[in-house]
């Protein structure tokens, strides 16, 4: 089978699974003209998209997005968002703990786990750390030593604000260039990796993302990686991702030396934590 007729199937079981349940009849039949037309017109340029030039739809990648205690929601549900977008993708929610248990997190919203992770898939395309309070992670050895492993076994690593410093203590940035949320992001180097402050930071195939809003910039990136610039394009126009924050006070260098430094002494217990856990494991 060629990759192109491999896209075409794909495309047309995505679009069949949709009609049955669009159409509301047992027999997947849409009996009103105008909604047949603009199921044509859907189904055009679906196969449209699949002919762009180095889009691919027919892959099946194994997404894990670890959920441990007191993760951050956005951390989570945004890089989610594009993610699940990928026609085909299987995305596997992998908790620290017991299967049967809902992880809440950081603001209270819990989330039904569908594997462990160590019943996660062996060979995963993506492994996604999120932050929130990395603390609680990095005293859960058994997880750390799992991150590690399923990591090594990954095409692709990344992290979500303080989940960089998870990945850190597994061990998965040693020599990498690396960027996470800016208050935590000088402790960087204590885990073996180059601090960069950017957005987005790709190191062969590590990706980490800044503070919280930039997981949804990362997995942009990571849909442009596996599945071509204009597929990832598509689904930024059909996310209308274009931030326009009210009062441009998203990086201490636009909100000032006053802001930030308010900021930081907030943030302080975090930034203590993950220095202190980092040192108590004789790795500084």
């Amino acid at each position: 089978m060629t990759t192109h007729d491999a896209q075409h199937e794909a495309t047309e079981a995505h679009l069949h699974e949709m009609r049955d349940t669009l159409s509301g009849t047992a027999d997947g039949a849409i009996r009103d003209p105008d909604a047949q037309a603009a199921w044509d017109r859907s189904v055009a340029a679906h196969h449209a998209l699949a002919a762009l030039p180095g889009v691919t739809t027919d892959a099946s990648e194994d997404i894990v997005i670890v959920l441990h205690p007191d993760f951050d929601t956005l951390d989570v549900l945004g890089p989610h968002y594009f993610l699940s977008s990928m026609m085909g993708a299987r995305i596997h929610f992998a908790t620290t703990g017991e299967l049967t248990k809902p992880v809440r997190s950081a603001s209270g919203i819990p989330l039904q786990p569908t594997t462990t992770l160590v019943d996660a898939p062996e060979n995963p395309t993506v492994l996604l750390v999120p932050g929130g309070d990395t603390s609680v992670l990095l005293k859960d050895s058994a997880a750390i030593t799992a991150i590690r492993e399923l990591g090594a076994r990954s095409n692709l690593v990344a992290s979500v604000c303080t989940g960089a410093i998870a990945l850190g203590a597994a061990g998965l940035l040693d020599g990498r260039r690396a960027t996470s949320h800016w208050s935590v992001r000088h402790l960087l180097p204590g885990y073996g990796a180059t601090a960069m402050d950017d957005r987005v930071v790709t190191d062969g195939n590590v990706l980490t993302a800044a503070g919280v809003t930039a997981g949804m910039d990362l997995a942009l990136a990571i849909v442009g990686r596996l599945r071509g610039p204009d597929y990832a394009r598509f689904l930024e126009l059909g996310a209308e991702y274009a931030p326009q924050p009210p009062y441009g006070a998203g990086t201490p260098q636009a909100a000032g030396p006053t802001l930030t430094a308010l900021a930081r002494d907030f943030f302080a217990p975090v930034e203590q934590s993950l220095r202190s856990r980092r040192t108590h494991l004789g790795e500084l």
